[in-house]
């Protein structure tokens, strides 16, 4: 067998398994006593003030060596822990996916050989030491340096990722129980001045859940703002929200106004991120429901749910705790963030926004595929609002950078306003979908003749739009790295609404499909597969567990790419079978 000394680690540790009985402390939990090895407390405690994690997988009890730990004051140093009778290979095996690691950063510390010995077998790259050796020396070893972490922010990230990992067992909760269970967290935040930029962007970027709609796009509508601020009667407030799953930061912002007639609500708006979670209807409900004039659409009422009775408010702030650190790449709607935050802080968004009044979408095909080395576009976005030059190429940069890309292009394949524009030949040289609403705004106003001259309308039909998403796939999956999912959301075929357009939902899936065939990274995420029915609030949205369930899915995508082969190849199978129902 193989000498397991120190030697054996050659590559950064980012999580360190630990054995209990025998290696941990001495003695044997089960036979009646132990006896505690305090260097080996200190070194947890050590290494987690340095990013390291501490895992457990001990055949033993799992109360009492829970107990024993609890006892001992480090059960809180430990993620993740496997302590039960089962073999310990497929468990850390388990473990690490469930973590979205790498085997080749883990250390494994057991005193029986078989012990290590499976674990090899089952993580071939991982690194194993006999417990029985003296542990100090792992303190100085440069792989186990790591960097100064003393407020154990990678132990309260991967605490995070433990308390998701558990909720995939709580499949029968309701939307409300789901929130019930969430610990939502909700503070106050009166200090405007020192977070003036954030109002400003809540105010302009958001549209679905902003209630109000008017926005503060001018130096001179700025100084109105800030004048209504210092109105008497004027109370305003940013909201910041947390829950268990960490910190969403500050996701809506009111102004209202209290006068002898009464209160009346001058802006009320709130990010995507919160959507469904009913944040905006407590925060309403808690202003003892002023007067509002709701600029429509918006996503949700304000009487959605009979009572939300699953915030609560927090006087000390929001506490939330760091999201894993994989990178992450998003193309879709906005209401997508709700499912993003899941998947992580390190997150380069390109989602559907609000600029003057006019959609910006960036689940365009145009956007993936119009050439970058031709900068014009510029000059067209002064009349109408559309993706920029600098964000086609920070989409680049962000694709070469991204661990799992997200794709949601189902409105591609159903738009109708497909202009070209730009160039010196003929017909234009970039493509641009157009939102019906911002087609409405430009014709309607002095930029009507001008939008006539210069854009080229293009009569696509489904199949020559089904094109257009399949060669903006695969531009992707071409620039990502190799080894780097792209996760390409179907479209939903549940429900009334998706009845009207379900031809062209069926087809749009059928490409999505064909593509994740053909190409080892490209894995199809079917809301119809991942979420229930219920979870489906119409053809295009779904309640806050269905995002959560579809995070679930993305989450362990990312993780198998990045584990071992046996992992990727069960997802791959995984898929083909979700294909072949």
């Amino acid at each position: 067998m193989t000498a397991y000394d120190l030697s054996t680690i050659g590559k950064t540790v980012k999580l360190v398994v630990w054995d209990l009985d025998e290696t941990f402390w001495s003695g044997t939990l089960s036979e009646g006593g132990i006896t505690p090895r305090p260097g080996n407390i200190a070194l947890v405690r050590e290494l987690a003030e340095r990013g390291i994690v501490s895992s457990i997988c001990s055949k033993n009890d799992f109360a009492q060596a829970k107990a024993q730990l609890e006892a001992l004051g480090v059960w809180e140093y430990f993620v993740f822990p496997h302590i039960d009778w089962t073999p310990k290979g497929q468990a850390i095996a388990g473990m690490i996916a469930d973590m979205g690691l790498r085997d080749e950063n883990v250390l494994f510390l057991d005193d029986n050989p078989m012990n290590l010995e499976e674990a090899k077998f089952f993580n071939e790259r991982i690194m194993c030491v006999d417990g029985r050796l003296d542990l100090a020396p792992l303190r100085d070893l440069p792989q186990l340096a790591g960097k100064d972490d003393r407020g154990l922010s990678r132990l309260k990230q991967y605490k995070v990722g433990e308390a998701k990992h558990r909720e995939r067992t709580q499949t029968a909760l309701s939307n409300e129980d789901f929130l019930r269970q969430s610990d939502i967290r909700l503070r106050h935040v009166y200090d405007i001045e020192a977070h003036w930029e954030r109002v400003l962007e809540l105010i302009n970027r958001t549209n679905q859940l902003n209630f109000t709609k008017k926005r503060v796009e001018t130096p001179e509508a700025e100084a109105e703002l800030r004048e209504m601020l210092r109105m008497p009667g004027a109370h305003a407030a940013l909201i910041e929200v947390a829950d268990r799953f960490g910190d969403y930061g500050m996701v809506g912002f009111y102004l209202m106004v209290k006068r002898s007639s009464g209160a009346r609500l001058e802006h009320f708006a709130f990010s995507c991120r919160t959507l469904n979670m009913g944040i905006e209807q407590y925060v309403y409900d808690r202003l003892e429901r002023p007067a509002l004039t709701i600029a429509q659409p918006v996503a949700n009422g304000l009487d959605r749910f009979e009572a939300v009775d699953w915030v609560r408010e927090d006087a000390g702030g929001a506490a939330g705790a760091e999201a894993p650190d994989r990178r992450l790449c998003l193309v879709g709607g906005c209401d997508l963030l709700q499912m993003s935050f899941y998947c992580g802080s390190n997150r380069d968004e390109f989602v559907n926004t609000v600029r003057n009044g006019m959609v910006v979408r960036y689940d365009d095909v145009g956007f993936i595929l119009n050439d970058r080395s031709d900068p014009s576009i510029e000059r067209f976005r002064s009349r109408l609002e559309m993706w920029s030059h600098a964000e086609m190429l920070a989409f680049d940069g962000a694709l070469a950078e991204a661990d799992v890309v997200i794709l949601s292009l189902y409105q591609s394949a159903a738009g109708q306003n497909f202009f070209t524009f730009g160039g010196t030949e003929f017909g234009g040289r970039h493509l641009v979908h157009v939102p019906a609403q911002a087609m409405r705004t430009v014709l309607a106003g002095p930029n009507a003749a001008w939008f006539a001259k210069n854009f080229y309308y293009r009569r696509y039909g489904l199949e020559e739009k089904l094109a257009l998403v399949r060669q903006a796939c695969e531009r992707v999956l071409s620039q990502v790295r190799p080894g780097t999912p792209v996760v390409l959301i179907a479209a939903s075929e549940a429900g009334e609404r998706s009845e009207r357009s379900l031809p062209v939902r069926q087809a749009f899936n059928a490409l999505c499909r064909e593509v994740a065939t053909s190409w080892e990274s490209a894995v199809l995420a079917d809301p119809a597969e991942i979420m229930a029915p219920e979870d489906v609030v119409d053809a295009d949205h779904f309640t806050r567990i269905g995002y959560f369930k579809l995070a679930q899915f993305i989450n362990e995508t990312a993780a198998a790419f990045s584990g071992s082969d046996q992992t990727v190849k069960d997802v791959r199978d995984a898929q083909d079978l979700q294909q072949a129902v």
